[in-house]
């Protein structure tokens, strides 16, 4: 259960098959013990229910005092695992949970999910690490998308769960996992700060519903990095609340972009601010650099910058909508945008329209500045830009040229 009966088990492994997946307990577990959910009970053989094993591991884990102590998720097995809550906070200053395996969701048929809209959910844990080494979350989302309600019928499946949510965690990171097939959003930041998410590979087909790579929801100071994201909606969606979040480093496709938004439903009162998306290549995306608010919206959005951005056959790679989902009327109350900047975008557009700020008459689209934009139509021909109520200007090269900001 401790760091020596983890080592014990690696060098058997390491003289057996000659691996090298225990080289990173040391780092990990370093100053503290290692409890492993086979310890607990975990069967790991992808038919029993692992769900008690890993609760049970991770009390005595968040529990351990110290300065660090370890969840293990061994290699060579797949856990069985339904929806889980771990809850801080944890009494050591770092708390990590290590996925060398592969931790297997229930399917959608499963009773445990009623009233459950998360998958794997860390509460109040402070100091938390979620990492792995070839580690795997498999959300089985096809049991789920075939029969997703669009009423109140009896024969559907409820809200699918997002994956891994990461709540009122406060100087987190989550590394080195892949995350394949969620239910709905892979993974969620929701009311916390100062979090990392680094070296991620993110799948699911592109008509997956709503299975956005990383979500970002009422945090501050979070850093996506250094990852792939391919899935069926946002690669990376930055919600209502959030300030202080930058992008950087990633490769999205397929999926709907990087937005911000979707803000001022229902006339909600919504902000964002600073944000900084830069060295992203979107490849054969519905969108590339999104901005989305509702119709009647109220509140604002500012400082937020799109930097060194390739695009390869995009659909949309440019766009603000202020109607986002409801055409509604021209002139109504908006989300305020404003000290909008993109440099440096380059690329091709599968569709002739390359840029689209489509704003609200009331001038809620200002401060808009675009520098340095070549983006061409995949077949070689000529884009163009569509522009309507916004207001701010471009500098140096534009392709295509923005007709209603000044040059």
């Amino acid at each position: 259960m401790v760091l020596m009966g983890i080592i014990g088990i690696c060098n058997a492994i390491l003289l057996v098959a000659g691996l090298a997946w225990c080289s990173v307990l040391p780092s990990a577990a370093g100053q503290g013990p290692v409890f492993n959910v086979v310890d607990f009970g975990a069967r790991g053989d992808g038919i029993t229910d692992d769900t008690e094993a890993f609760v049970r591991a991770w009390t005595a884990a968040c529990g351990a005092r110290g300065s660090s102590a370890t969840l293990l998720v061994p290699p060579f097995k797949s856990f069985l695992v339904g929806p889980t809550r771990f809850n801080g906070p944890c009494a050591s200053t770092r708390t990590t949970v290590l996925v060398i395996g592969t931790i297997t969701a229930q399917p959608a048929s499963s009773w445990a999910w009623a009233g459950k809209n998360y998958w794997l959910m860390f509460y109040q844990v402070d100091g938390l690490t979620v990492t792995g080494n070839g580690g795997v979350l498999d959300g089985r989302g096809h049991t789920w998308w075939s029969n997703k309600c669009k009423d109140d019928t009896q024969n559907c499946i409820p809200e699918a769960p997002t994956s891994l949510v990461l709540m009122s965690c406060h100087n987190a990171e989550v590394s080195h996992l892949t995350s394949k097939d969620s239910p709905q959003m892979h993974i969620a930041v929701i009311t916390s700060r100062t979090v990392s998410v680094t070296q991620l590979t993110i799948t699911a087909p592109g008509d997956s519903p709503n299975t956005d790579g990383v979500h970002i929801d009422r945090s501050e100071n979070v850093q996506i990095t250094g990852s792939t994201i391919g899935t069926g909606d946002d690669c990376v969606s930055i919600g209502p609340g959030c300030r202080f979040v930058t992008v950087d480093g990633i490769v999205c496709g397929p999926g709907h972009g990087v937005s911000v938004g979707s803000l001022g439903k229902n006339g909600a009162m919504e902000s964002v601010e600073h944000v900084d998306v830069k060295n992203v290549h979107f490849i054969n995306t519905m969108n590339g650099a999104r901005i989305k608010t509702w119709p009647g919206g109220r509140g604002y959005a500012k400082s937020i910058s799109f930097t060194n951005i390739n695009f390869t056959n995009v659909d949309n790679p440019v766009i603000i909508d202020q109607f986002y989902q409801d055409r509604g009327l021209p002139n109504m109350a908006a989300v305020a945008l404003s000290n909008i900047t993109y440099t440096n975008l380059q690329g091709t557009s599968s569709q002739k329209t390359a840029v689209d700020f489509d704003c609200s008459g009331i001038g809620s689209c200002t401060e808009i500045h675009v520098k340095y934009v070549a983006i061409t139509a995949s077949d070689g021909r000529a884009t163009e830009a569509r522009c309507r109520n916004a207001q701010g200007d471009t500098y140096g090269y534009v392709n295509p040229r923005i007709p209603c900001l000044i040059s």
